[in-house]
């Protein structure tokens, strides 16, 4: 014999489902207001900044200021990228990389300029061949290769200069100047260590290793007890160069 179940009413069937959807509503309220709090200016303020780096030409100070209008903010909420801008609009700061640390707390790291060069009258190449102006460089190395060329240009210099300076060198002989012209020639000024005598190179851009290393063991060969003499040599030929002597305007080849 079944027992018949009595009804349940419709008052109750519903209540459960309600209650349910009551509590989610309620915790989806709850979440959206602490989420609002944390996110507020206020909350979570910024308390510490830890700068790394060299310190060498970059002070703490000057970190400092440029981070300044980060402290006190929302944690959370803070502008990474715009923090790294500011860092590496500083003259001495080369790269910088930011990075929050909790609980509230920043991270700033960052690269000093790595100087290799003189550019023109005023500025400076870095180790990356970026021409930068930089305040306070009175202290640099004093025998700094000086390299200028047109705008925009100065990482092809560089290459060129870490190119040639060295196959000079292997002669006595230092690059102290190269320029490239705006027609694209080469103008270098060495320096004969041992005599002390200087001397001005012209080169165009093909082949300007090879001819180097060609005018470089000649030299060694037939022209050093002469370096005196030597007012500027002619190295855009294909198969030999000229040299102009200074008690002379006629240019003789070699």
């Amino acid at each position: 014999m079944r027992a018949d179940r009595e009804p349940t009413p419709k008052g109750e069937s519903l209540l459960f489902p309600m209650m349910v959807l009551l509590a989610i509503l309620l915790a989806g309220i709850a979440l959206l207001t602490s989420v609002d709090r944390l996110l507020a200016p206020a909350a979570l303020p910024l308390h510490h900044v830890r700068f790394e780096g060299e310190f060498r030409r970059v002070s703490e100070a000057e970190l400092g200021a440029a981070v300044r209008s980060a402290v006190g903010h929302n944690f959370l909420l803070l502008d990474l990228d715009a923090v790294k801008q500011k860092v590496e609009s500083l003259p001495w700061v080369y790269r910088a990389s930011v990075r929050r640390a909790w609980p509230r707390d920043l991270h700033v790291e960052f690269l000093e300029q790595q100087i290799v060069a003189h550019w023109g009258e005023r500025d400076w190449v870095n180790h990356a061949g970026e021409s930068v102006s930089l305040p306070r460089a009175t202290d640099l190395p004093k025998d700094m290769p000086w390299l200028h060329g047109p705008e925009g240009t100065s990482a092809t210099v560089l290459t060129e200069y870490q190119q040639l300076a060295p196959i000079f060198a292997a002669q006595g002989l230092s690059l102290e100047r190269l320029i490239l012209t705006p027609r694209r020639s080469w103008q270098l000024s060495v320096l004969d260590v041992r005599t002390g005598s200087r001397f001005t190179l012209v080169l165009d851009r093909f082949e300007s290793a090879r001819k180097a290393e060609r005018f470089a063991r000649s030299y060694a060969q037939t022209l050093a007890a002469r370096a005196a003499e030597i007012r500027l040599v002619d190295l855009r030929y294909a198969n030999g160069f000229a040299v102009q002597w200074r008690t002379t305007t006629q240019p003789n080849g070699g």
